[in-house]
């Protein structure tokens, strides 16, 4: 496949116009926020930076990179992923995304339909389509990162050129965590982001949410 072609399903996948509800979700943000841990700029970037760096977006990417590999135990990969999910509604974010990605992908590209994980739907698909792993991890991580962002501009509010602020100052992590999980073993998986999985539990019996997460 030509790096132009990759760049075109990559950008298409990882776009908030492809049909998995990713912007319904908000990782436990919507609490944090409630909560007054993440109130501007500094603290949404502290926040989004710590998930990416030592939480589920680590673990996703890892995921991802391990389930392209043609030799990949795809179920037991699934069931890491399964298991890695912090709280009931993190298990139906990641379920509910994989399932509406490999459904959706399959039907356009011609890729695995089995609903799977999150990151293992993509990590599947990326294999299949021989898609540059590097490159998707890096994206799929903007693409996580952006989403969060997003839904703390609508809710915080903040506005949209601070938005684009924060999503910039979190390049470099998005970088180095791609890189870092692109070399991972699946015996790296893990995560020490207590409060962020603390925040989507709590998420869970909110009386009035805006999000799904």
């Amino acid at each position: 496949m030509n790096e132009v072609r990759e760049a075109q399903i990559l950008q298409s996948w990882f776009s908030p116009s492809y049909p998995i509800g990713a912007f319904s979700y908000s990782h436990g943000l919507e609490t944090a926020i409630l909560s007054g841990t993440v109130t501007g700029t500094e603290t949404l970037i502290e926040w989004v930076g710590d998930v990416l760096r030592f939480g589920a977006a680590r673990n996703d990417a890892i995921l991802l990179s391990h389930a392209s590999t043609h030799d990949a135990d795809l179920v037991s990969i699934s069931q890491l992923a399964e298991a890695l999910a912090s709280s009931r509604e993190r298990h139906i974010e990641t379920m509910a995304q994989g399932a509406a990605f490999a459904k959706v992908t399959a039907e356009v590209y011609g890729t695995d339909p089995i609903a799977r994980p999150y990151p293992v739907a993509v990590g599947t698909a990326v294999g299949i389509l021989e898609i540059d792993v590097q490159k998707a991890l890096s994206l799929f991580l903007h693409a996580f990162s952006a989403n969060l962002v997003s839904a703390a501009v609508r809710f915080l509010p903040l506005g949209q050129t601070a938005g684009q602020r924060c999503l910039a100052a979190l390049f470099s992590v998005i970088e180095d965590t791609a890189a870092r999980a692109h070399s991972a073993t699946l015996d790296d998986l893990g995560s020490a982001t207590i409060l962020t999985d603390l925040a989507a539990i709590q998420h869970e019996t909110q009386k009035v949410r805006i999000f799904r997460t």
